[in-house]
């Protein structure tokens, strides 16, 4: 991973544009800019997810261990999508891991500093949690459909 000042506005990013302007600035304070090579592993199940990421550039894999099959990509995750929701809803772990598919170019928000703006500021958490909101459901979707793609593909069931 590369790390360097945040490039290129939150405002600009999907998450970003769903946020009250006046409360924008603020987020950005806790905004950084990470870069990773084809095959890097960003995420990792089960781990502390210490920031919520917006992917600027590139695709992720969301990866799970499955039962006879290992590692196993239920969804990729594209530009203007987040991963690490978990940094902002307790217990802070990551529920799958992470692997840039491409040279994938994130925005990092700081997830205890995005708690602790959260907690004082209920019109921005809400305007936070609408939008994850927002993101969980539309992921729920093409996971579902990826898992039902995936397990047309298995053998009976045994039970």
């Amino acid at each position: 991973m590369v790390s360097g000042s945040q490039s290129g506005a939150l405002r600009d990013t999907w998450f970003g544009a769903r946020l009250p302007e006046a409360e924008l600035g603020r987020l950005q304070a806790h905004a950084r800019s990470a870069s990773y090579e084809a095959g890097a592993e960003i995420l990792r199940e089960g781990d502390l997810t210490r920031d919520l990421g917006i992917v600027v550039q590139g695709r992720v894999a969301l990866r799970l261990r499955v039962p006879e099959r290992g590692m196993t990509t239920v969804l990729t995750v594209e530009a203007g999508e987040i991963i690490g929701w978990s940094a902002v809803v307790p217990p802070h772990r990551s529920t799958s891991t992470v692997i840039a598919v491409v040279p994938t170019d994130l925005m990092l928000l700081d997830g205890a500093a995005l708690r602790t703006e959260l907690d004082a500021d209920p019109v921005l958490a809400a305007a936070v949690y609408r939008s994850l909101l927002e993101a969980l459901a539309d992921r729920l979707t093409g996971t579902r459909m990826q898992l039902l793609d995936l397990f047309s593909q298995h053998r009976d069931e045994p039970w």
